[in-house]
């Protein structure tokens, strides 16, 4: 399947206005916090901690730290738009530079989150990292049976996905542990987030493209958020994603059946947000 003509995507809809983006800016005096002018998110499992990596080595960016765990400012409720705001006093260090991201790769699926950061960071720009679906899913499940969340079998748990209690409590509940194919739906994130801030200020980009081609997916996003783009050297090409590592591939046949059952989702995906996904080899 090959939808589109490029791997990276911002949307169908609507002019590219050109330039720089627009800094978000927290209204008030100047001693309003700093706050993140570009986010980066995706499913668990896609490259975006590799990704946050790799920018904040760029001499004019910062990322909110910590990277692991995630900041997660727009994850739990505030009472305001400027509290949600000065959470970022913990995250960004002392003469912070103009560009400044923050990684939460819960954000692509949360309503919740999408409306606070509406509310408290207009103009932001934000870069989502999406993975083939099945094998999102499978590192997922990999990575939640090594920190003792999922003593069922891949098989078993997907068949059981949206029928079991949550293991977490529920200040902690965006994390859905057992979330596996239900976070493979882009197509209808991605809709929600072009309809909401517009699709020049959304960049959407393939985790397989991040691994084959680094420097490529680095410039354009680098250009996306404002950054002269930099040959960020051994930092590009370092491991992204560990979970490989945690068990054995997975089986061919149930890795056929998944598929065939996420070909519609991955078809809405491609018309969602104009990916190349030919990568994903549907």
């Amino acid at each position: 399947m090959n939808a589109g003509s490029s791997r990276v995507a911002r949307g169908h809809a609507g002019p590219d206005p050109g330039g720089a983006p627009t800094r978000p800016t927290a209204p008030g005096s100047e001693d309003a916090p700093v706050v993140a002018t570009f986010l980066v998110g995706g499913a668990p499992r896609s490259g975006t901690t590799y990704l946050a990596e790799v920018l904040d080595a760029h001499p004019d960016a910062q990322m909110a730290r910590p990277l692991v765990p995630e900041p997660k400012v727009f994850m739990t409720p505030a009472e305001t738009p400027a509290a949600y705001r000065e959470r970022y006093g913990r995250h960004f260090g002392s003469g912070a530079p103009d560009v400044r991201g923050e990684k939460t790769s819960y954000y692509l699926e949360s309503d919740e989150a999408r409306e606070r950061i509406l509310g408290a960071l207009p103009g932001v720009r934000v870069v989502f990292v999406l993975r083939e679906p099945v094998a999102r899913a499978y590192s997922s499940w990999l990575f939640t049976r090594a920190n003792g969340l999922e003593p069922l079998s891949f098989e078993d748990a997907v068949a059981a996905e949206g029928r079991r209690p949550d293991p977490l409590p529920p200040e902690r509940a965006y994390a859905r542990p057992h979330a596996y194919l239900w976070r493979g739906r882009y197509g209808d994130f991605a809709r929600r987030w072009l309809y909401a801030l517009g699709p020049d200020s959304v960049s959407f980009h393939l985790y397989e493209d991040l691994v084959e081609h680094p420097d490529r997916v680095l410039r354009s996003v680098q250009e996306f958020v404002g950054l002269e783009p930099r040959d960020l050297g051994a930092a590009a090409r370092a491991p992204v994603n560990a979970a490989r590592d945690l068990g054995p591939p997975l089986d061919s046949h149930l890795l056929a059946r998944l598929r065939e059952r996420m070909r519609p989702e991955v078809e809405d995906t491609a018309a969602a947000t104009g990916l190349d996904l030919s990568p994903w080899g549907y």
